[in-house]
């Protein structure tokens, strides 16, 4: 179920606006407006306590990533100006199904959900050979969903509490290229000196939970908010595997060991919004924080891991690995409505604005993010106890150049920084699209 229900996660979990087919349809707009839909189960649980039969959705996203990255170019030592070629992300789109359930419980304004989903996000795959080799070659086989239960209580007409219980079963998987260059002989971009390494960090309980309100202010205006609690994988025995340089010179190179003890951290996320409800329609103005400063960085300690047969040198042993991240928090506004237009046919449209989490020093072919501008529209079709969802979204990014990266080569013999190479700078076009189908029953 875990691999049936999973999406990419090594984009440290980035959570694009919108996740499901009809919140997706807003923009992610859905905090006060999810009320009697599964979907709340992620953007508010409050809101699921206005359910008053057993309701079961399945839909089906697709999120594909439109990446190209130009390295900037590179002085050689001797003066030559070493360009590269473009490259592209050749993941293909990410399939995201999501099966929620849920319905009224025996005691009065009791409600029961339960639900298996995963982020929407899009994988990254590169050429083995490119420019970008250095951060990142894929990721796109790396797995993640949350499976979710909660419970939400209608205290009146007018106030509605929910909280839940998530589970995060996760498995990354990372694949780049180190570098075996010491200083002695060669050059650090040199292909015969290249070490292909793959890191898979798997985590298969990693608890968490949400909880909400929604306060309905009038008969025609309500508020809420809710709150995400962060997550933290951990294995202390990730598995290491590395393919040797080939360059003569390291005919007698060994890694020695194959295990290292890592975590990573999801952030917390705290929503607020406002809703305008009338007969025909309704739209609110959603307010998301995301805690992505949670991400200082990327740390894996070898279990005694290290490295011999390199020349002029002894065994070295492979110390504490840490890739700074420095993430900061994002915050986003989305505007988004649904419109009536019979009773069998809704129309909805969004709109969000999100910062970006990652600063210019920091930026690489890890994870596709920058500002974010996401139009969407989305439509529903209801026929008795049946409804059917479609949306597609756009999130507009604007191209970056990077010209400060401090993003260096990894090697396992050089921690310090000396000789490996700075591989973050360069201009990078990324564009990501979602769209799918959905559909409710009333059982």
């Amino acid at each position: 179920m875990v691999c049936g229900f999973a999406t990419d996660a090594m984009a440290a979990g980035f959570y694009l606006p919108g996740r499901g087919i009809r919140p997706l349809g807003r923009a992610g707009a859905y905090v006060a407006g999810s009320e009697g839909n599964l979907n709340a189960l992620w953007y508010n649980p409050a809101n699921l306590a206005k359910m008053d039969h057993l309701q079961l959705t399945v839909d089906l996203g697709l999120i594909p990533l439109d990446f190209d990255y130009t390295r900037a170019p590179r002085t050689m030592p001797n003066g030559d100006i070493r360009t590269y070629d473009t490259v592209s992300n050749m993941a293909p789109p990410k399939v995201d199904p999501q099966v929620l359930i849920g319905g009224p419980l025996p005691w009065k304004g009791l409600v029961w959900a339960f639900g298996i989903y995963a982020p929407y996000l899009s994988g990254h795959t590169f050429p083995e050979d490119g420019a970008q080799r250095y951060v990142l070659i894929d990721n796109d086989r790396s797995l993640l969903g949350f499976f979710h239960l909660a419970v939400a209580w209608n205290i009146g007409d007018h106030f509605q509490l929910g909280a839940g219980f998530q589970n995060v079963p996760a498995d990354f998987v990372l694949v780049n290229m180190a570098t075996g260059y010491t200083g002695l002989f060669g050059d650090p971009e040199d292909p015969n000196l290249d070490i292909l390494t793959r890191i898979e960090l798997k985590d298969f309980f990693a608890p968490t939970g949400n909880a909400g309100v929604t306060v309905g202010l009038s008969d025609w205006l309500s508020a809420a908010l809710s709150f995400q609690g962060p997550v933290v994988f951990s294995d202390k025995d990730a598995k290491l595997t590395s393919r040797l340089p080939s360059h003569p010179e390291s005919h007698d190179a060994k890694i020695n060991g194959d295990s290292v003890a890592g975590n990573i951290k999801f952030p917390p996320v705290a929503r607020a919004a406002l809703r305008l409800k009338r007969p025909s329609f309704d739209v609110e103005v959603d307010g998301v924080w995301e805690g992505w400063s949670i991400l200082k960085e990327i740390k894996a300690n070898p279990n005694d891991v290290s490295v011999s047969g390199l020349p002029g040198l002894d065994t070295v042993p492979v110390g504490p690995l840490t890739v700074p991240m420095e993430w900061q928090d994002t915050y986003s506004v989305r505007v988004g409505g649904d419109v009536d237009f019979s009773d069998s046919f809704t129309g909805r449209l969004g709109y969000a604005y999100e910062t970006n989490a990652i600063p210019d020093r920091r930026y690489t072919v890890f994870i596709a993010d920058a500002k974010k501008h996401m139009m969407a529209v989305g439509a529903s079709f209801h026929h008795g106890g049946f409804t059917l969802d479609g949306s597609f979204a756009y999130y507009l990014m604007p191209d970056r150049t990077i010209t400060n990266s401090q993003w260096r080569q990894i090697d396992p013999t050089d921690n310090e920084g000396k000789v490996t190479l700075i591989v973050g700078n360069g201009t990078y076009h990324q564009r990501y699209m979602a769209f799918g189908l959905g559909a409710t029953f009333e059982l």
